[in-house]
């Protein structure tokens, strides 16, 4: 099954996003990416859609930045 990395704010908004997906019952993975703009950030890579991954993450308040 294909993987999608959604990135977010910062490392912390990682850890909080894999915890909080953790109770939805979705496995997800911290990583650290390299940013058009030549910083890091980090995301969460995960095999389920998306779009529903961003919902359950706006539910607790976790905005997703890009999806890749």
């Amino acid at each position: 099954m294909k993987t999608t990395l959604i990135i977010l704010k910062s490392m912390t908004e990682a850890g909080k996003a894999r915890h909080h997906l953790e109770k939805f019952k979705t496995n997800a993975i911290v990583e650290k990416v390299t940013l058009k703009g030549g910083g890091c950030g980090y995301g969460v890579r995960v095999k389920e859609d998306a779009g529903k991954v961003c919902r359950q993450l706006g539910l607790v308040g976790i905005e997703c930045i890009e999806i890749k």
